[in-house]
């Protein structure tokens, strides 16, 4: 009997704010113009679903969690996933070839690039500094990888309302090396469970080859920073532009 053949498909999750369900549905437009025969699967809160998504392939329905898309990324329903932040926009045909930079990885990020520091709230704490950046991410479904995407979820939530931090050598929360403001970030999340959590050390993780093809933030200069011709998604978000006074920490 021959193996079944891997589903490949796209992941984007809308939940909280209605805005993220017209961004998601801008996207999902977005991706099927460019690539028809592309697999999406959409995580939304059912309160906002209409006619929009009819073009999804999969839809599940998440609650109103802030952070939603992690619960999403844990529950794809793909052998191969690229999940992409509601808030991007698509903008080249290659959205198709993103499948090929998974390699040998288990998981592939875009990474934080010095010259872009000034952009972003928090890079450089005293136990570590940021380096993946989570606003795509290229994974292929397995036991561990499923578990990872799970403890993102669960220890963010945690995280976010004062129910687990990393401790320092007293068994105290260790605010001194991470600072309490970190919190709010899932990014932290992720930063611990790569470089930290020794269950998910056999893990390989990959950074894709060109960032800014896959993630090229619309806050940045366009003349110290052009956009490449061949960008592929352009992120809309900064943390100038998030709305973060409703998170609880």
């Amino acid at each position: 009997m021959m193996p079944s053949k891997k589903t490949k498909g796209y992941l984007i999750v809308a939940s909280k704010d209605s805005i993220y369900y017209d961004w998601a549905c801008n996207l999902l437009d977005g991706i099927k113009d460019f690539y028809p025969e592309a697999k999406i699967c959409l995580v939304v809160e059912e309160r906002f679903l209409d006619h929009r998504a009819d073009q999804a392939d999969e839809i599940i329905f998440c609650d109103g969690h802030y952070r939603a898309k992690l619960w999403g990324m844990a529950n794809s329903p793909w052998d191969i996933t690229f999940y992409i932040d509601a808030d991007m926009e698509i903008i080249h045909e290659d959205i198709s070839k993103v499948f090929d930079d998974l390699g040998d990885s288990d998981m592939v990020y875009t990474t934080l690039q010095p010259e872009h520091y000034h952009i972003f709230a928090d890079v450089d704490f005293p136990g570590g500094r940021f380096e993946l950046c989570g606003a795509v991410c290229l994974y292929r479904k397995s036991e561990l990888v499923d578990q990872f995407m799970q403890d993102w979820y669960d220890i963010y939530v945690d995280q976010q309302s004062g129910n687990w931090w990393p401790l320092n050598d007293k068994g105290e929360y260790d605010y001194e090396l991470y600072p309490r403001c970190l919190a709010i970030w899932d990014q932290f999340t992720l930063w611990w469970l790569v470089n930290k959590e020794p269950k998910y050390a056999s893990l390989i993780v990959g950074e894709f080859a060109n960032n800014e093809k896959w993630n090229w933030w619309s806050i940045l200069d366009p003349i110290k920073f052009p956009k490449p011709e061949d960008t592929v998604l352009v992120h809309m978000s900064s943390a100038a532009s998030k709305n973060l006074s409703d998170v609880i920490l």
